[in-house]
């Protein structure tokens, strides 16, 4: 019974590459061969896959073993034992390493971007969108855990989310086409490599894809304030979907409507609110807390 309570790569000319040449073009002009094109999409707009930038220390570490060719930037000067690590890397898997100016970073990537003097570029999309949920509604000898992340738009949140995601055992993220953040590099790099290792699905219509989740033997868990059920008292340990709402409007309306349960986390003080993000880890926490027990 339910219940409603509330690259291959040869060394590269980086001169010319910085200043806008794409991945691809560069690639082969220096005769590589070329690498296959796989489309992908963020919020229903394709991208050109050959500028896919991943900057900061932990999303490239992440990233780096798991691709086939591409350009490693390095800024010029003293590197620390981790990055060159990285660098021995780069070299055994015959990717390009360049070293380039700070001048050189801030105007490839924006001067406002925390790039930490390190970024990798590649043809090969840094985040795989899964396109159907079926995987994920087949049974099971262990409690699943789906995420769904309502109206999250700010990428930095997202990354956050999916990186607790990650840590906690999760087994996809769902995120709706429409009204999500994009899922650029400041994803990756919030999520400190997390977004490469989880499943992000997205879906056209978030109402109907929750029916298909209660229909597979999921119990859908809203958050929101003023819930009559606290986090804590709420039994986690079986197949279960959290659902996290934006900061601003928390769940929609018809997001809402297909929670079997709302929950609250209990806090000392009532008129704060919780980031999304952080909101996020802490029920995430409280659901492998459970579990392990």
């Amino acid at each position: 019974m339910r219940c409603w309570v509330k690259c291959h790569c040869h060394s590269l000319s980086i001169g010319r590459f910085i200043a806008g040449e794409s991945l691809r073009d560069a690639v082969q002009k220096n005769g590589a061969k070329k690498q296959p094109q796989v489309a992908r999409r963020v919020n229903g707009n394709e991208l050109d896959v050959a500028d896919h930038w991943i900057y900061g220390f932990h999303p490239v570490a992440q990233r780096l073993p798991q691709i086939g060719s591409g350009v490693l930037l390095i800024r010029s000067g003293k590197v620390t034992g981790r990055v060159e690590t990285l660098i021995a890397l780069a070299h055994s898997k015959q990717i390009a390493v360049e070293r380039v100016s700070l001048e050189a970073f801030d105007q490839r990537l924006g001067a406002v971007v925390e790039h930490q003097g390190l970024a990798l570029l590649t043809s090969e999309a840094p985040i795989q969108i899964v396109e159907t949920l079926d995987v994920f509604l087949a049974p099971k000898d262990i409690p699943r855990t789906l995420l769904v992340l309502d109206g999250v738009t700010d990428p930095g949140n997202l990354g956050a989310c999916l990186r607790s995601a990650l840590t906690f055992g999760v087994d996809a993220v769902v995120v709706p086409k429409h009204g999500s953040a994009p899922l650029n590099a400041i994803v990756m790099k919030r999520s400190a490599g997390a977004a490469a290792e989880i499943p992000v699905v997205e879906v056209t219509n978030l109402s109907r894809s929750l029916r298909q989740m209660k229909s597979a033997g999921y119990w859908v868990v809203g958050t929101a304030l003023g819930s009559d059920v606290s986090l804590a008292e709420f039994d986690l340990r079986t197949d279960i979907v959290l659902v996290m709402g934006s900061e601003g409007e928390g769940l929609r309306f018809n997001t809402r409507k297909q929670c079997d349960c709302l929950v609250e986390i209990p806090m000392h003080r009532d008129a704060f609110n919780l980031n999304v993000s952080v909101a996020t880890g802490i029920c995430l926490y409280e659901l492998y807390r459970q579990r392990s027990t």
